[in-house]
């Protein structure tokens, strides 16, 4: 628009308008032909009834004629001339106003009116390039928040995932503990038996080998456990990777939010200029102006959206920043628990190593109660070693699932965020269906 008020300005411009006809002269032009062809068409009828009338009625009735005669060239005039370039106008303005951005008046006057016409008609033409921008740019809003909205649906079906492990971890620990707890007691009660008779030791050989089994699969188990904690550490880190590429799709949305912004901007300038010219119309550009003003609310109500897609993204963001510092702490305990469970295992490995020792010395001496004894003391020492080391991984694994809740809660906030830019976004283009283009 600020282009077209340039061209209006240069020299070739001012050259036209010198030959131009303007609505004033075509209106004089329309009095004097009327005149001249209402001459002799008053003459030629006074001719016809001069005989009918008398001196005083004839002067009368020339004059009543030559009025009537004058009047009805000057309206049919006036109608083909001005008033028909303005119901033109009229009509397209009533169905620009309606959402019909299809419509052209055609006229190649150099007058007021056609310029008017030709003027709303490039008025026209941008908005059709305004809306189609917005519409294009409401798709890939649309399109940006629908990957969203699929990132967070997968992100929260692996937090469950890895809940679901971490819940199974927890129980094997427990059963661990548990199991230890019951090998200690067992252990303390052969001990005791031991001293009474050789009897009580061929009985703590044959739970020695009772014992050494739960060790093995006590061993089998950690071994189980680590391998979930790897898998657990994997999906944290491929869950931070997806967290770090939602924060760049939300970077991109940011970007076309600014684009709208920007789009609003221009087009209240835009309305801007369409009611300077319509004032300069005057009284023929009052439509005009009404669908100037109605552009600049649109403008102003589709800047007040970009405004609310940005807070929302920022919430998003924050959300996602949120999601990445549990998820780096998330992965810190898992490797504390890996760690951990890593000693458990060693732990096991030098239980099952301890117990086939003293099941050798129980069969092979029956007669050293002493000494078994004495393996015997030091074996329920290190099943109670065992037994806290348990314990304390049992509480890491606790720790571990409330970070992976915190998590899959910080994936609902996001995949409610993306709804709602959903459902911006499917407003937009119903505001932008109601246009024709």
């Amino acid at each position: 628009m600020n282009q077209t008020l340039k061209d209006d300005q240069r020299p070739d411009s001012k050259r036209k308008k010198l030959f131009s006809i303007s609505i004033r002269w075509k209106l004089i032009s329309v009095v004097v032909v009327s005149l001249l062809i209402s001459t002799p068409i008053t003459a030629l009828l006074n001719s016809l009834i001069e005989d009918f009338f008398t001196d005083k009625i004839f002067v009368f009735v020339d004059f009543v004629l030559s009025i009537a005669v004058a009047t009805i060239l000057f309206s049919l005039a006036i109608r083909f001339l001005i008033l028909s370039p303005i119901k033109k106008v009229e009509q397209a303005i009533q169905r620009a106003s309606e959402g019909d951005l299809t419509v052209f008046i055609e006229n190649d006057a150099n007058d007021e009116i056609g310029r008017l016409s030709k003027a709303f008609n490039r008025m026209i033409e941008n908005l059709r390039g305004l809306i189609g921008n917005m519409n294009r740019t409401g798709l890939k809003v649309a399109n940006y928040s629908n990957q969203l909205h699929s990132i967070t649906e997968e992100n929260s079906e692996a937090t469950e995932q890895i809940s679901l492990s971490i819940q199974e971890v927890s129980s094997g620990a427990e059963s661990q503990a548990q199991s230890a707890n019951e090998l200690f007691h067992q252990a303390k009660d052969i001990s005791n038996r031991m001293e009474s008779s050789a009897h009580s030791i061929q009985m703590m050989a044959e739970r020695a080998e009772s014992t050494n089994v739960r060790a093995e699969n006590g061993n089998e188990i950690v071994r189980k456990t680590v391998q979930q904690m790897n898998e657990i550490k994997k999906s944290v880190r491929e869950t931070g990777e997806l967290i770090y590429s939602l924060k760049e799709r939300s970077d991109q949305v940011g970007k076309i939010v600014d684009m709208i912004t920007e789009i609003s901007d221009q087009t209240n300038l835009l309305a801007l200029n369409a009611s300077i010219e319509a004032a300069r119309a005057g009284e023929h550009g009052k439509g005009f102006a009404v669908v100037a003003e109605e552009v600049r609310k649109l403008a102003e109500q589709s800047n007040g959206a970009g405004e609310n897609i940005r807070h929302i993204l920022m919430d998003i963001q924050s959300g996602i920043l949120n999601a990445v510092q549990s998820m780096d702490q998330g992965k810190t305990i898992v490797e504390s628990g890996i760690q951990m469970i890593g000693q458990t295992g060693d732990s096991f490995q030098a239980i099952v190593k301890d117990i086939e020792e003293v099941t050798v010395q129980a069969k092979e001496v029956s007669n050293t109660v002493d000494q078994v004894n004495t393996g015997l003391t030091n074996m329920v020492a290190m099943i109670e070693r065992v037994a806290v080391t348990t314990e304390q991984s049992s509480g890491s694994i606790e720790n571990i699932s409330s970070s992976v809740e915190e998590l899959n809660a910080s994936m609902e906030e996001i995949a409610a965020s993306a709804s709602m830019l959903q459902t911006i976004s499917d407003d937009l283009q119903s505001n932008l269906k109601e246009f024709k283009v």
